[in-house]
């Protein structure tokens, strides 16, 4: 019976990892299609049933008859489906077409002037108020005003029309207006409470509007985001408030123990901190008062670093980059043969996968791909060079390496919902503003999207900061949420001199969750990136005695 149950595992194990790679002949049959445009060939749409699947499917769809396209399995790709939906309804498959139309319509925007003018008369079927809710809420985060108001005009009788119409306006930038009809809608969308807290000016009006949210029957997800928003509001303003609201935000264990806290500490209360949930922030602060001493193994993250700073580095940086080869047949012979757009679109997590990304310049997506194998970098040494990558314009510069892997993944085309551009996310103001220090003449925001732009102004920013602060989590916290508020956090407790000092100044008196958060990223990455590229000692912010110092106290 054991040799029977390690046989099967043999057999399932020996098809896993052949599952994980393309096989060099499929590769070829793929290579020759493409040369002879053959697309229809019942060859290559064998090649469906491989990693090959989506470019399978997109070229098919795009080149074979209807009668071949209207019996291809749907693909992802929303450009793909469009076609075989149009192909079913050319042959006369017209409920299959619905079907497909429909569910294009009801996952992106993208398509809509494609899809409405191929169902020209005939849209009722696509109009269902729970779809038409959801276009208009993508349409407005993506400040896609006209889009949203457009289906809108759809949902006058809509429960929610009041609340997604509310919404629109504060895409749109008209707050006042959008306050109105959020207080309008409140009676029947309690998740309008969220926007009202976020709304109101004064801190009692906001402080009633976040109660009104945590007692209604709102989602959970806006009562978390609310209660962080509003605790970080009131931290250090109004204790007054805090503790109303801490109480409020009971509900939510980590947030609630984190806060209190944050709380203790800045009231020099830090004995308390040891009746609390022993989260990593918990000790972290705990050992930054000298309550307590915790051995720091197991993580790369921000507290181990600071207070049990490793000896050596993962593996060694030659290792690395020796093993950047790939050795997966199939990927090795699309990669020879220039074909990183079919790469692109392979989506099986697989260390070589995630590398033939990482050669092809898809480095967010091989980052994505790696992040599963990350426990296995003394297997896969070259992983690191793709969970950590350096787009050749960054040179060496780790600095703003680590803060372009934070703001973008390395995205070129990347734009966020407030506006930020490119590699390094940087804000249409802001890029005004570098554009006069550095002199250059007739600067538009548009000139951010170019790689080389963006990494100039993004450099000269954080190099910037960084001689302000001299010390680059500080640099990254101005970076994130303003130089201002850094300041103010000095003013408050003081220059940080030791990594217990860094602890408390970013836990404690940086006032943003997020800007908190990205402070302990950035610096995990400063880590990886001065090993790899750098002298290896950049993220040793602090000397010796003072590391030495921080470990025995």
């Amino acid at each position: 019976m054991n040799k029977l149950l390690i046989i099967i595992f043999l057999i399932f194990v020996l098809f896993i990892s052949q599952s994980q790679a393309i096989e060099k002949e499929y590769a070829r049959k793929f290579i020759n299609s493409l040369k002879n445009k053959d697309f229809c060939s019942k060859t290559f749409l064998e090649l469906e049933k491989t990693d090959l699947r989506e470019v399978v499917l997109l070229l098919s769809s795009s080149s074979c008859s209807k009668e071949v396209v209207s019996n291809l399995p749907l693909p992802k790709n929303p450009y793909g489906k469009l076609e075989i939906a149009k192909a079913l309804k050319e042959i006369g498959s017209e409920e299959k077409a619905k079907e497909i139309y429909s569910e294009i319509f009801k996952e992106t925007n993208s398509l809509d002037e494609d899809i409405l003018t191929e169902n020209s008369g005939k849209i009722e079927y696509l109009f269902k108020p729970k779809v038409l809710r959801r276009k208009v809420w993508r349409a407005a985060k993506n400040r896609e005003i006209g889009k949203a108001l457009f289906y809108l005009d759809y949902l006058k009788d809509d429960p929610f029309y009041g609340y997604l119409l509310a919404y629109t306006l504060l895409k749109a930038g008209k707050r006042e207006l959008s306050k109105k009809f959020f207080k309008m809608a409140s009676d029947t969308v309690p998740e309008s409470f969220f926007f009202l807290t976020y709304l109101s000016k004064e801190y009692p009006e906001k402080f009633f509007y976040y109660e009104k949210l945590m007692k209604s029957s709102a989602r959970k997800s806006f009562k978390r985001l609310a209660s962080v928003y509003i605790l970080d509001k009131f931290f250090m303003n109004d204790f007054g408030l805090f503790r109303k609201a801490l109480e409020l935000s009971r509900v939510f264990p980590d947030i609630y123990n984190y806060y209190l806290a944050r709380y203790y500490v800045f009231n020099f209360q830090c004995e308390k901190l040891k009746k609390l949930p022993q989260s990593r922030e918990v000790r972290a602060l705990e050992e930054a008062c000298g309550v307590k001493h915790f051995k720091w193994k197991g993580k790369t993250d921000f507290y181990s670093l600071l207070l049990s700073p490793p000896k050596k580095f993962l593996v060694g940086r030659k290792s690395v980059f020796r093993s950047l080869k790939l050795r997966n047949k199939g990927l090795l012979e699309l990669y020879k043969n220039n074909l990183c757009y079919v790469i692109s679109l392979i989506d099986r997590p697989s260390p070589q996968n995630a590398l033939a990304q990482y050669l092809c310049g898809n480095y967010k997506k091989g980052i994505k791909l790696a992040l599963p194998f990350r426990k296995k970098i003394n297997k896969y040494p070259y992983l690191l060079a793709v969970l950590y990558p350096k787009p050749s314009v960054f040179e060496n510069d780790v600095y703003s390496l680590s803060i372009a892997r934070q703001e973008s993944l390395f995205e070129k085309r990347a734009l966020s919902r407030s506006g930020a551009i490119g590699l390094m996310q940087i804000m249409p103001k802001t890029g005004k503003y570098i554009a006069k220090k550095l002199k250059v003449s007739s600067f538009k925001s548009s000139d951010l999207f170019d790689e080389e732009t963006n990494y100039r102004f993004g450099s000269y920013y954080i190099h910037n900061l960084l001689r302000e602060f001299k010390l680059f989590p500080l640099a990254a916290a101005g970076y994130n949420g303003g130089p201002s508020r850094v300041r103010r956090a000095i003013k408050l407790f003081k220059f940080p001199k030791t990594p217990k000092d860094l602890i408390l100044l970013n836990e404690v008196f940086i006032p943003f969750s997020e800007t908190r958060n990205y402070v302990k990223r950035t610096y995990v990455n400063l880590y990886f990136y001065s090993n790899l590229y750098g002298k290896g000692n950049e993220w040793k912010i602090f000397s010796r005695h003072q590391q030495k110092d921080s470990r025995e106290h």
